[in-house]
């Protein structure tokens, strides 16, 4: 089983929607795999996405930062192949709790001056953990020199995940009613998107 933890102490990156995103294409694009879920943010709103979703996949896991290891140990001897957790802005402890129990980390970042500051305590951990991980750039205005301006300064830390994720309205319409981006019309660049991540992350899970 392998486990992806979405992780940024600064809030407002879109982890939660690209957790729902990235865990729901993966659902689409291996129908043969167990796919779950597990909401630590206690405001709880990947866990209200999930229910109101009318796919059954992928599954919930409810789980804590108290029990998250033990949870994860059940959901590999229950056969889970991955498990997508969404990690809460601001509390270092249990994002730190995540990325200790994660195969890979993702760390969302918008393209702007003060989000790109704040990745200091994010990466800190991943990296005193030693765990693997990559960016993902998020919420990308097109066509602006900004977005190509904070890719190159993050890949001074890491690596950058697939190809840059944009601001797009079907990324907020979808987390309003159980669906991600890809499943709404109009979301066809989303699905792109996304598929670009999850292709990054196989690609990367098979050589960590």
């Amino acid at each position: 089983m392998k486990t992806i933890v979405f992780a940024a102490s600064k809030g407002g990156v879109g982890k939660t929607t690209l957790c729902a995103a990235l865990s729901s294409y993966a659902s689409s694009a291996s129908k043969k795999k167990k796919i779950a879920i597990v909401d630590l943010d206690p405001q709880g709103s990947l866990t209200a996405w999930w229910n109101q979703r009318q796919e059954e996949r992928p599954e919930l896991i409810e789980a804590s930062a108290g029990n998250l290891s033990e949870m994860l140990e059940k959901a590999a001897s229950a056969g889970y192949d991955y498990v997508f957790i969404d990690t809460p802005p601001g509390h270092m402890k249990t994002i730190e709790t995540g990325i200790s129990n994660a195969d890979y980390v993702l760390v969302p970042c918008q393209p702007s001056p003060v989000d790109i500051a704040a990745i200091g305590d994010t990466l800190s951990a991943i990296e005193e953990l030693g765990k693997p991980f990559a960016f993902v750039m998020n919420r990308v205005i097109a066509r602006t020199r900004i977005g190509e301006q904070a890719i190159l300064l993050l890949a001074n830390h890491g690596k950058v995940a697939g190809v840059p994720v944009a601001q797009r309205t079907a990324f907020a319409t979808a987390m309003t009613d159980g669906r991600s981006a890809p499943e709404v019309e109009g979301g066809k660049r989303a699905e792109e998107e996304i598929g670009a991540l999850w292709k990054f992350l196989l690609s990367n899970l098979k050589t960590k």
